[in-house]
């Protein structure tokens, strides 16, 4: 009998300690009113300030009618489907009488593509390429007359062969890589093979950055420091805009990440890479100043190597960023509310994310509603917090004298009984 009340003590205690230390989810921390005119589908455009408060994944966004009640949503980054990777058979291998190699890749279908990697013989190049498309090969259209690929050789070696084509879905597809001037033996195409990667973002939009320049003599670098403005904005590009005439760099982009205490130190991780150059062919010019780096952060890093050669004389810092919508239906019109900014409230799941189809033109058909001013709501002072939350002493000082309690009428029940 004794031995049982124990347990049924320890039970009690241990389900109330349970109960008092799984703590609710944080409440939401700002509000944006959406002022809605007529029912149907709603497009609203995401900003910084919700890119600066929300979660990084946007899991903690809520869409609340007049009432208070959940409205489904689903976000449009602005992305479209992803395009698989494609090895194609290489034939007819060979030399021009200029020393340009040539090659033959067969898809053998039709296939959507829009960049073709290459990679090519040799260390220490700049090559101009030409790629043309098919359907049998027996007639040839023109898709790039004029690419350059690069490899750059010492410490860090690095090649850039990657080729631009307009979308298309040819399955064949011709490729002639020319020899530099100064190039002694022929070039070879030892390998080919349209890359796995994004489709080009809807809706892109060219933003211009805060940015500061500084040089590293030892690394015999340009660092230029982005400051994007919100701590979770979107990006897919850096492009610079570069005063000089000719010039070939290599440039990678770095994001910072914050330490998670004030003794930890920050440190950078590298998200892209690419070749800046502006250089004359024919009497025709030809650059690249635009850098592939995707990621959520606020503050970026470019670095330009320049080696021997002087930095480069920089006007002005962009970057490319998706223009991301959030999704609705509203059943009335009336003034919405969009809420977030809660570190662990989960996701939601909604039917509408499974059933909306093809986001872009449900965006197109939607009503495009603004974000209203954002409202720091109580919780980010703590007053709308449960008040468990915000009395954690008084609740486990009362679940103690709860326990004391029974622990006196256990041990009075129990001698009693004896």
């Amino acid at each position: 009998m004794r031995s049982r009340a124990a347990r049924m003590l320890a039970v009690t205690a241990t389900g109330a300690l349970a109960v008092a230390a799984a703590p609710s989810p944080l409440p939401p921390a700002f509000e944006r009113p959406i002022e809605v005119t007529a029912p149907g589908r709603v497009s609203v455009r995401l900003d910084r300030d919700v890119y600066e408060a929300a979660r990084e994944d946007l899991g903690d966004l809520r869409v609340s009618d007049e009432r208070g009640r959940d409205v489904p949503y689903v976000i449009d980054r602005a992305e479209r489907l992803s395009l698989p990777e494609a090895r194609p058979g290489i034939r007819n291998r060979g030399w021009s009488a200029d020393g340009s190699a040539t090659a033959v890749l067969d898809f053998g279908r039709r296939l959507g593509k829009r960049r073709l990697q290459l990679r090519l013989s040799g260390d220490n190049f700049r090559r101009r390429v030409a790629v043309e498309g098919g359907d049998d090969g027996s007639a040839w259209v023109t898709l790039v007359d004029e690419a350059w690929v690069f490899a750059v050789p010492g410490k860090e070696a690095a090649r850039y062969e990657t080729v631009d084509l307009p979308e298309n879905d040819f399955p064949l597809l011709r490729v002639v890589a020319h020899p530099a001037p100064d190039e002694k033996g022929r070039p070879a195409i030892d390998d080919a093979w349209v890359p796995g990667d994004g489709r080009p973002p809807r809706g892109e939009e060219r933003v211009v950055a805060r940015w500061s320049e500084a040089q590293d003599p030892k690394a015999r670098e340009t660092w230029l420091t982005l400051d994007l403005g919100a701590r979770h904005q979107p990006f897919h590009a850096v492009e610079l805009d570069v005063a000089d005439e000719r010039f070939f760099r290599e440039a990678r982009v770095e994001a910072r990440h914050d330490p998670w205490t004030p003794e930890g130190a920050l440190w950078w991780e590298e998200i892209g890479r690419g070749a800046l150059y502006r250089l004359e062919h024919e009497e025709r010019r030809r650059e690249c100043l635009r850098i592939e780096a995707r990621g959520r952060e606020r503050v970026l890093r470019v670095r330009v190597r320049n080696l021997d050669d002087r930095p480069l004389q920089l006007r002005g810092v962009a970057v490319r960023v998706p223009a991301e919508r959030l999704l609705f239906e509203a059943e009335r019109p009336g003034r919405y509310r969009l809420t977030y900014g809660s570190a662990d409230r989960r996701a939601p799941s909604y039917d509408l994310a499974r059933t909306a189809g093809d986001l872009g033109a449900w965006s197109e058909a939607a009503y495009p509603a603004a974000l209203g001013p954002a409202r720091r709501l109580a919780a980010a002072g703590d007053e709308d917090r449960p008040w468990t939350e915000r009395h954690p002493s008084l609740l486990w000082g009362g679940l103690l004298a709860v326990v004391v309690a029974l622990g006196a009428l256990t041990y009075g029940a129990l001698r009693r009984a004896g």
